[in-house]
């Protein structure tokens, strides 16, 4: 029956490569007892279709097989609901799996195998699309406005696969630097209800996990299930100081720049003369005005022993 099986949701990368790590993954899985079924994503969306056949038929836990884009179609499907929600990487990087304190393929097979069961936060993102129509969004990891969703747009999906995701997003970074993209903003920020920032301001990420841009230690005190968003700001400086501070967001010490803000919320609101672009797990979704916020415990996951 299906609640003694697992669903994987592939996101099919047309590589040798993956193909190749696919079949790995399929042949560790049932080494290690792992009883699955898998269907493949054909468009964008397709994931949450999948993932919806999949509660229908009775599936406890739905295994994204790709990147962050691929967790967040099966976040949006299952989130509430007690099916678990899980992955394993095949795309060009997995933040989720950082935060879950997951690093490779090979560790996310072991725990789909001999994991437990953990509710987490969900955070969730209220936007304007491209018809000014309000729309909601749910995401595992991170949230941006500003020059984050202008280096989302500027990473083509064949470059963060040929790439990786860390290499990937650092060239991006440049190429939007490159097209004087990364300038800062008047924005309008209220945090919990009350205005914080109405100054010229270059990003504003609302976290729930650890890590974004496929690797970074953006939000370095975030924690999963603490009902809480971790806001990192960043004001208004020139394109090539932020080059100068990535070496520190590795390591989590951007926090302490002079133009950095770091604080944790349980809803953040940004406004802005001009729209400026939104983004959710890597994948851009509308444009300002914009809301998020914190659901605690929204989220069931496999995790590590001992972390439920």
């Amino acid at each position: 029956m299906s609640k003694d099986r697992a669903l994987l949701i592939v996101n099919p990368i047309r590589s040798a490569r993956a193909v190749k790590l696919l079949t790995r993954i399929e042949d560790t899985l049932v080494k290690l007892g792992v009883h699955c079924d898998l269907k493949f994503t054909e468009r964008k969306g397709h994931g949450m279709e999948l993932a919806a056949q999949g509660l229908e038929q009775g599936y406890k836990t739905i295994v994204a097989v790709g990147g962050d884009g691929t967790v967040n179609e099966v976040v949006n499907t299952v989130v509430g609901t007690e099916t678990a929600v899980f992955s394993i990487p095949l795309g060009a990087g997995n933040d989720f799996l950082r935060s879950l304190g997951i690093r490779t393929w090979k560790e996310a097979c072991r725990v789909l195998a001999e994991g437990g069961f953990a509710q987490i936060d969900a955070g969730l993102a209220e936007y304007r699309d491209d018809n000014g129509r309000l729309q909601r969004r749910y995401y595992a990891v991170l949230a941006d406005v500003g020059f984050g969703s202008e280096v989302v747009r500027n990473t083509p999906r064949r470059l963060r696969h040929a790439l990786g995701g860390n290499l990937g997003y650092v060239v991006s970074l440049y190429r939007t630097a490159m097209r004087g993209q990364a300038r800062a903003r008047q924005m309008r920020m209220r945090v919990d209800g009350e205005l914080r920032y109405d100054e010229r301001i270059l990003l504003v990420e609302a976290l729930n996990g650890m890590y974004a841009g496929g690797g970074l230690k953006v939000a370095p005190k975030a924690k999963l299930n603490d009902g809480l968003l971790d806001v990192f700001v960043a004001r208004d400086m020139h394109w090539l100081k932020i080059w100068a501070l990535f070496p520190r967001i590795y390591r989590g010490t951007h926090i302490e720049h002079e133009k950095a803000g770091y604080f944790h919320a349980k809803e953040v609101e940004v406004e802005a003369e001009e729209s400026i672009r939104t983004s959710v797990d890597g994948e851009m979704i509308g444009y300002t005005p914009v809301r998020f916020s914190i659901v605690p415990g929204a989220l069931k996951v496999r995790c590590p022993p001992g972390m439920g």
